[in-house]
């Protein structure tokens, strides 16, 4: 068996979006495209703190990084060299084939993601099936697009709680075409039977309201930023305080995050079940005050006072439902969800001061 990291066997493989959950890029527009056409690797911005998170994951397990994005396929240089200048070790990196969609005259697969992101889920777990490296995932989206009902219908497939007509009824629903949907099902005799996810973040990049992944049943952990993700993977015993301090130190280094930003993350995480209170009491009180942390005051007074605020908030941590998902309804509802956002943001562009009123963060 060929290993490209050494005899040892992965410990947990992290997959990866792109767009707006590792890059700051936006690859939905034409402009957006044009410029990361022309745009050099040192120039790509990461997502604040996610560099430092998949660094800081990297040297706590022996892993695996698989990227699986819809950005175009012809920037696959620019992204390598992007990872490489990031020191960060893609072992696989999937991007979508427009020629190939332009060619067939199919303009609506360019934008379509998920007959495109399922196949290429399932293509990268067969890969790592076939190199005896089929152990847990911990996934990684956003909420620009389907990510969240994208890795919850990969994990239905994967351990085979939804069977290929189901799966090529809600396929249809999402705008495959019919050879997508074969792709698709030609795949599942060869899966493992095994549910690989263990994780699901989504960061909510576009300001999205927590509650509105409710609908997924505990199955996604929804995120304003790396170090909540940091702190309930520390807390889960999934990585150590060094990543936790690591993600916290980038913020305060190149993100300008400061004491008060800090806490009301730490805040959020625990009345929203992503942590529990004595690990956050932890994380404030034993890791904040002895790193970058301490330059923008979170000094030992405020590490305590912020104790303090966390003894109220109690968060039930969410409990998976682990069954098939209503996906037909779930993409209707998410197709809903971004032509209104769309259609806010046209409005808000009309009016002054909406556009910086609808950029706030959402509390709830």
């Amino acid at each position: 068996m060929v290993r490209r990291m050494g005899e040892r066997k992965p410990e947990v493989v992290y997959r990866w979006d792109l767009d707006k959950t590792y890059l700051q890029t936006d690859f939905s527009t034409a402009r957006g495209l044009l410029r990361a056409a022309v745009e050099g690797a040192h120039r790509r911005q990461a997502i604040p703190g996610v560099r430092a998170l998949l660094r800081g994951l990297s040297q706590s397990h022996e892993t695996r990084v698989v990227v699986v994005s819809g950005s175009p396929d012809w920037i696959r240089g620019r992204l390598e060299k992007m990872f490489q200048l990031h020191g960060i070790r893609c072992d696989r990196l999937v991007l979508k084939d427009f020629g190939a969609a332009l060619k067939r005259g199919r303009l609506s697969a360019i934008k379509s993601q998920v007959p495109y992101k399922l196949l290429a889920h399932l293509e990268t777990r067969l890969w790592l099936q076939s190199r005896g490296e089929a152990v847990g995932e911990i996934c990684f989206g956003d909420d620009a697009e389907v990510d969240a009902l994208i890795y919850c219908l990969y994990s239905d497939v994967c351990v085979g709680r939804i069977g290929g007509q189901r799966l090529a009824r809600i396929l249809k629903t999402c705008g495959a075409y019919d050879d997508e949907i074969a792709a698709v099902l030609g795949r599942l005799p060869l899966l493992g039977r095994d549910d690989p996810v263990r994780r699901i973040f989504i960061h909510l990049e576009g300001n999205s309201p927590p509650a509105r992944f409710g609908a997924y049943r505990g199955r996604v952990l929804a995120t304003f930023n790396a170090f909540q993700i940091a702190v309930n993977l520390a807390d889960s015993q999934l990585c150590d305080d060094a990543v936790v301090i690591g993600v916290a130190e980038s913020l305060v280094k190149e993100s300008r995050v400061d004491a008060e930003d800090l806490a009301g993350s730490l805040e959020d995480a625990v009345r929203r079940g992503l942590c529990g209170q004595a690990y956050a009491v932890h994380v404030a009180q034993a890791l904040l005050p002895r790193s970058a942390a301490f330059s923008v005051g979170f000094t030992k007074p405020f590490a305590a006072r912020v104790a303090e605020r966390l003894a109220a908030h109690a968060g039930t941590p969410p409990t998976p439902l682990l069954e098939p998902l209503p996906y037909e309804q779930l993409f209707a509802a998410e197709q809903a969800f971004h032509n209104a956002r769309k259609l806010a943001r046209q409005t808000a562009n009309r009016i002054p001061g909406l556009a910086d009123f609808l950029s706030q963060p959402n509390d709830d």
